[in-house]
């Protein structure tokens, strides 16, 4: 069993896609109509969590329970795949640039803070802030590698927490 929480409109099979479809007008297929920040599910079942991109709708103080409570769903060798943003990488971006609508677009100010349909940021992380929080929870190996995702290695970055 797969999870992809916070689904949205990236719908991958194989996987139960779950979101609570607050963006984007609904407009969005899902498996299970759910809130992720809130929801339970049976632990050790789960051969895989994939997160990708909501990591900044969650506080810095909300996160480490949330990975807590998605470690516990995970199997033994388990592992939860997170890519976000990466709050380096985004400063570096926004220092380099002299144009007001790079520094404001989709790869600078946007990703801090979001705009139309992805208002709601809450927090930015990077490898050195997100990886403590994953061994806290329990998980005894943590990967990072190049955001797949999006596509967009240079502002993003993936991170592989296994049970």
């Amino acid at each position: 069993m797969k999870l992809n929480l916070a689904s949205g409109q990236d719908y991958l099979e194989g996987y139960i896609n779950i979101d609570n479809k607050s963006m984007y007008h609904g407009a969005m297929k899902v498996d299970h109509k759910a809130d992720i920040l809130t929801m339970n599910w049976e632990e050790n079942v789960v051969e895989e969590i994939v997160l990708s991109h909501f990591a900044m709708y969650i506080g810095l103080h909300e996160m480490q329970p949330l990975l807590e409570r998605w470690f516990k769903w995970l199997k033994k060798r388990g592992r939860i795949i997170i890519e976000t943003g990466n709050l380096k990488s985004i400063c570096e971006y926004i220092l380099s640039e002299n144009d007001p609508h790079s520094i404001n677009g989709s790869n600078g100010v946007v990703q801090l803070f979001g705009d139309n349909t992805t208002t709601g940021h809450k927090w930015c992380w990077c490898p050195e802030t997100l990886a403590p929080l994953l061994y806290n929870a329990g998980f005894s190996e943590v990967k990072i590698g190049d955001a797949y995702f999006h596509q967009n290695p240079s502002r993003d970055f993936l991170m592989v927490g296994i049970k």
